[in-house]
């Protein structure tokens, strides 16, 4: 019987710990993975042996009366729409930020003309 996928976890945690540079601590993880292959009725053979099974994933993809070219067209089409709405986008907020900077401008101005008066 294969490790239950709990019990997979809890040892690969436990040997993560054999790399401790703290002898006491890979010493008890050690002896902790031990204890859990036992506990589980397997070897240390049977685990290492135990191969997890690779999930495959198979999309079939049905191509009747694809015409790469115009689909291709239609995309380029597409992003030429989104890059000239963007630019567009752009030269708005452009055009925000220079008139919030003229206004910040102005203000200091007359800040700076009242605390000279």
């Amino acid at each position: 019987m294969p490790l239950t996928k709990r019990d997979r976890a809890k040892l690969i945690r436990i040997l993560k710990l054999l790399g401790s540079d703290q002898p006491g601590e890979s010493a008890s993880a050690a002896l902790a993975a031990q204890r859990l292959v036992e506990a589980s009725g397997l070897t240390w053979d049977a685990i290492l042996a135990e191969q997890v099974p690779a999930k495959v994933v198979v999309h079939r993809v049905r191509e009747w009366d694809v015409n790469h070219a115009d689909a291709a067209e239609a995309r380029i089409r597409q992003l030429k729409a989104t890059t000239e709405r963007q630019e567009r986008q752009i030269k708005a907020l452009r055009s925000r930020v220079n008139t919030l900077v003229e206004r910040e401008r102005l203000r200091r101005a007359i800040e700076t003309d009242v605390d000279a008066n």
